[in-house]
């Protein structure tokens, strides 16, 4: 399966909706909705493993931060 990729500026395109959306939901509202938005990527991805090393990367990253 070849991977999906995405220009730099679509790739910034996205995160700012994705940070917009964020804001307008509220801060409080901000963990239920990532939560919803991981589990629908994790469907879209459809590879337990390559979710499972996105989840770690994702970890590292702020553990070693």
């Amino acid at each position: 399966m070849t991977p999906l990729t995405m220009t730099e500026a679509e790739l910034d395109a996205a995160y700012t909706h994705l940070c917009k959306t964020m804001t307008e939901l509220g801060e409080a509202r901000a963990p239920l909705f990532l939560a919803r938005f991981a589990l629908l990527a994790m469907v879209r991805i459809g590879d337990g493993a390559a979710v499972q090393r996105l989840t770690d990367a994702a970890a590292a990253d702020i553990v070693d931060g």
